[in-house]
């Protein structure tokens, strides 16, 4: 988002738009998965890689 401030501009819309940019940018956090989808083939079942890993240990 971007945010013209010209000489002319009161500080009360400065300070409004503002609020605004940062309200805007809290409802739209980026995830990983956005960058990348879901990744399915990361590790699997779940439960199979769990299993795995904690077999590992024994």
């Amino acid at each position: 988002m971007v945010i013209k401030i010209s000489a002319k501009s009161k500080p009360e819309e400065t300070k409004k738009a503002l609020e605004r940019m940062a309200r805007a940018q809290k409802k739209h956090r980026k995830k990983l998965s956005d960058f990348y989808g879901k990744l399915p083939g990361l590790y699997g079942d779940g439960l199979e890689y769990q299993k795995k890993v904690r077999d590992e240990w024994s």
